[in-house]
């Protein structure tokens, strides 16, 4: 579904990523881990359009995207949930999920993608009128993925959605991005928890300093001496 090909991402004179290469087959989970400042992002933010790159292809579905503006990328199947969660604090859960489905003209349509959103988080149904920012920091992620499935997205990017939740909401979360695959939308995962990670994907690319280190089954890197040592703290 996706393959980005030697890709090379610079912020001004600084080159983040340097030359790096991921295949994400349809249907599957492909994670992304690695230290803080090893490119990760840098890579979700190129795939998206945030980021224009300098050297390198991007293709979605066969057809290249580098280059194009978010906007088109979105339209094309392709949704970012921001590390962070960045939902809208002001505005109600109802609202920020009709701010993700901003692509979609037709009322009945917004209707029926808000309510499979309900259907994957109820709690979001039971808040529906409250403000954005006055939820638990594990129900403004689940909203957060939620606005991003309002473009039923083919391929969904989750940066660091783990990121401060307690261990509890991280094992809930875990199951409900796996219950959105089993859906039919294909996962890119970066996250700093690798081993909720490795164990929920398919394939891993560990990410050196804007390079892919090491790639391969999440299985084998699991038991892979350096991540053990160096991410899984084993």
């Amino acid at each position: 579904m996706l393959k980005v090909v030697d890709l090379e991402t610079s912020y001004g004179r600084l080159k983040a990523l340097h030359g790096v290469s991921i295949d994400v087959p349809a249907g599957s989970i492909v994670t992304l881990i690695g230290a803080n400042g090893a490119g990760k992002t840098t890579l979700l933010h190129s795939i998206v359009g945030v980021l224009r790159p300098t050297a390198g292809e991007i293709l979605f579905e066969g057809a290249r995207i580098d280059g194009r503006p978010p906007w088109d990328i979105v339209r094309r199947g392709i949704a970012p949930c921001p590390e962070g969660r960045r939902v809208w604090p002001q505005m109600s859960v109802l609202e920020n999920l009709e701010m993700g489905g901003y692509t979609v003209s037709a009322a009945t349509e917004l209707q029926r993608r808000i309510e499979a959103v309900f259907a994957h988080f109820p709690i979001l149904a039971d808040r529906q009128t409250q403000k954005a920012g006055s939820l638990s920091g594990g129900e403004q992620q689940m909203l957060a993925i939620g606005r991003a499935l309002m473009a039923r997205p083919k391929l969904l990017l989750l940066d660091e959605p783990s990121l401060g939740l307690a261990p509890i909401v991280v094992e809930r979360l875990a199951e409900i991005i796996k219950g959105i695959r089993a859906a039919g939308t294909t996962i890119v995962l970066v996250e700093q928890n690798a081993f909720m990670a490795l164990n929920m994907a398919d394939h891993g690319y560990v990410l050196e300093v804007g390079r892919v280190a090491l790639a391969g089954p999440a299985r084998d890197l699991l038991r892979n001496d350096t991540v053990r040592k160096s991410y899984l703290g084993i």
